[in-house]
């Protein structure tokens, strides 16, 4: 009876000397590959020196377990910084003993979840990108239709324009042309005539003469 009685008061003391984990909280969601503070407290009889652990122990989960390594009890804090640690809940961090003649885990959060954020700022800024890529092709084939169409109108005004100069020009000539056989014709017409003409009287006066 005795035994039990001061079994319990041990009990009792140890519970109420026991650190306490304050953060992470419950099915809090960190992500340690950018850096995550572990806070706790403690009492004076609490002993000083400990080793942090990470482990996910959770009923189907992935099995996890890594020494942080030894942790000052008294700082009441330490910053974990840890790459590569598979995203899943049921994660939890224990502080353990390592002396000889108290061994066990001394405290022990809540479980809480990993998430790299840094997966989701890299999806996001590949899709910035590549909307960006994809506004800088459309403005790029814009501006390329935009000169092909100014050269096509150019091309067309200097086409269209040349086409008249050059029917003008051969209108103006050939009527010019034209005019000027035409009037040589005339010319000489007359001028046959008045020929025959003459011939023909000074025959006419020979044939007086001789009568």
């Amino acid at each position: 009876m005795r035994y039990s009685i001061f079994s319990a008061a041990a009990m009792l003391a140890a519970a109420v000397r026991a650190i306490q984990v304050s953060a992470p909280t419950k099915d809090q969601v960190i992500d340690l590959s950018s850096g995550f503070e572990v806070t706790w407290a403690t009492v004076s009889s609490d002993t000083s020196k400990a080793h942090l652990y990470l482990v996910n122990q959770a009923g189907g989960h992935t099995p996890y377990s890594k020494d942080l390594g030894e942790v000052d009890l008294k700082k009441g804090k330490f910053t974990v910084t840890l790459k590569g640690v598979p995203d899943d809940t049921g994660y939890q961090f224990n502080i353990q003993s390592v002396q000889e003649l108290n061994t066990g885990i001394l405290a022990q959060s809540p479980q809480f979840e990993v998430k790299a954020s840094s997966k989701t700022s890299s999806s996001t800024s590949s899709s910035a990108s590549s909307t960006t890529s994809s506004s800088d092709s459309e403005s790029s084939e814009s501006s390329t239709s935009f000169v092909l169409s100014t050269r096509s109108a150019s091309n067309s005004a200097a086409t269209t324009t040349a086409a008249p100069t050059g029917t003008g020009t051969g209108a103006t000539n050939g009527t010019k042309t034209s005019a000027s056989t035409t009037a040589s014709q005339t010319g000489a017409a007359p001028a046959n005539r008045a020929a025959g003409g003459s011939l023909l009287a000074l025959a006419i006066g020979l044939v007086a003469v001789i009568a």
